[in-house]
């Protein structure tokens, strides 16, 4: 008995290697669009992180009736609420690409004397990316180019 042998069994290599290029093509777009993701991510985390700091020391400020001011320490990658020159309380940040407009001081009563926390960084199509400080309000929002406007 003779065996007839087949060449159809398998794929063949132009076959696999079409596969492997769709794969590798949307890898890359799932790559990419995971990295923008994560950096967008540790952008808003920073500003959440400054705006929870800004409203304990408000907390604190108006309970204690002490006075603080707000500081970031871009070299380091921090941003501090100090009494004095004493460091009360500090959160790391994963950028440095932020800019204060002003000093931030918190007075016996709670209330800031004003001023904008902005992302400068590269990153678009942020969910918010300032920091609005008015008298009595910390508020997380989008810079629209001249100002930071409340979400």
């Amino acid at each position: 008995m003779v065996r007839k042998i087949s060449r159809k069994e398998g794929f063949s290599l132009i076959e696999l290697l079409i596969v492997i290029s769709i794969i590798a093509i949307l890898s890359y777009f799932g790559i990419n669009y995971i990295l923008s993701a994560m950096e967008k991510s540790k952008i808003e985390k920073d500003l959440k992180r400054m705006y929870g700091l800004l409203q304990e020391a408000r907390i604190k400020a108006f309970s204690e009736k002490k006075e603080f001011t707000f500081s970031l320490d871009l070299i380091n990658k921090k941003a501090c609420i100090k009494e004095g020159t004493t460091d009360i309380k500090c959160v790391d940040l994963d950028d440095n690409n932020y800019s204060l407009s002003g000093s931030i001081n918190i007075d016996k009563r709670g209330t800031f004397t004003g001023g904008t926390i902005r992302y400068i960084g590269n990153v678009s199509n942020l969910a918010y990316n300032c920091i609005v400080i008015s008298n009595i309000r910390v508020k997380l929002g989008v810079y629209n180019g001249s100002k930071c406007v409340p979400k």
